[in-house]
């Protein structure tokens, strides 16, 4: 007998017989007392994204200094409608009833704007930037809920910069009735790119600058960060399927992806007056993450690594190749304001895995 059964019994108002049998088929006294107080708090988060009907759900914990995976789930769903059916027997499945949620947004949900900040005081920021960028919408602003991150201050000389995100206050309401219908507490609802952010803190070496690219059929995006600060989010537009590499087309879908991400690289130069960037990062792909850096190290000057997260994140279930590249971003929502420890992550099973090692 778990919590929901103990509900139910509540609800036939039970006799005197009938809670002396429950008392009697629980082990201990302890063991009734948590089960009245519910579940026992937690750290874990559950980074959660919707793409193309594919519900994608990543319950992630820190246990001895490691990001540490419990559950992970894809479920394909015939239409969007189903979705709240199936968060909802998930949740129940799972117990994961009162959790926090962060969300990932899907690209075509939000609008991502880098502007100059108006020189306003920080308390009429928002007001300020709303009216900004009213004329870059394809909605009207009074509609739109937005968010800004500051880029660091040296990212553009003598120039104050943010990138803004802009979503429909509907799509936000849809998001809140979705998780809380559902059992689960919405915490934050976050974009890929600062997905993806999150998983460079936590995994890269950054210190000297690192390029770090998400590349998938819906569009990629590469982020440059250094010291942990991210400076520059651009999205890639070559569409780079899971079997891009085995397309007739591979080799001009190539060259454009090389000229993309070189030009990239050459903005961040230019724009924001720094050393080369030396290290490209690719995150784990379904099937091809060894050929494809292979040969974007022939003709990129930059060195090509790969990082495959299940060198930094543990669990019970193993994170495989194909499951890193689809939940990628709903990894990425739940090691929000998570760092790498100095020297590298713990000593565990005889191993120290250096952040070096992505």
């Amino acid at each position: 007998m778990d919590l929901n059964d103990i509900k139910q019994l509540l609800k036939r108002r039970p006799d005197l017989n009938e809670w002396k049998e429950f008392i009697r088929s629980k082990a201990n006294l302890q063991e009734i007392v948590q089960l009245f107080k519910g579940k026992p708090p937690s750290n874990a988060r559950i980074g959660l994204s919707i793409q193309d009907n594919t519900l994608l759900l990543a319950h992630m914990d820190i246990r001895n200094g490691w990001p540490y995976v419990l559950h992970t789930e894809q479920i394909e769903m015939a239409s969007g409608y189903e979705t709240g059916e199936a968060l909802s027997k998930l949740v129940k499945d799972l117990d994961l009833e009162g959790e926090q949620v962060s969300y990932v947004l899907n690209p075509k949900d939000y609008y991502l704007h880098l502007i100059e900040a108006p020189s306003v005081e920080e308390d009429e920021l928002r007001s300020a930037i709303r009216w900004k960028i009213k004329d870059l919408l394809d909605m009207k602003v009074e509609d739109a809920a937005l968010d800004l991150f500051h880029v660091p201050e040296d990212a553009y000389v003598g120039r104050d910069m943010v990138y803004v995100v802009a979503v429909a206050k509907s799509k936000v309401r849809s998001i809140a009735d979705l998780v809380s219908q559902a059992g689960l507490e919405l915490a934050v609802i976050d974009i890929p790119e600062l997905a993806m952010h999150n998983v460079a803190r936590a995994c890269l070496d950054d210190k000297n600058g690192v390029a770090f690219m998400d590349l998938r059929l819906s569009g990629s995006t590469m982020n440059i960060s250094i010291d942990g600060e991210l400076y520059l989010s651009r999205r890639i537009n070559t569409q780079v399927g899971p079997d891009a590499m085995q397309d007739e087309n591979w080799e001009s879908l190539k060259d454009r992806l090389v000229l993309e991400i070189q030009r990239s690289m050459d903005y961040f130069e230019s724009q924001m007056r720094r050393s080369q960037i030396t290290r490209i990062v690719v995150a784990q792909r379904q099937t091809d993450t060894e050929k494809l850096v292979a040969e974007l190290n022939e003709l990129l000057s930059a060195e090509v690594t790969a990082l495959d997260l299940s060198k930094f994140i543990k669990g019970d279930e193993a994170i495989t190749p194909e499951f890193q590249q689809r939940a990628f971003a709903a990894i990425g929502a739940t090691l929000r304001g998570i760092d790498k420890p100095v020297g590298g992550y713990p000593v565990d099973d005889d191993t120290l895995v250096e952040p070096e090692a992505a």
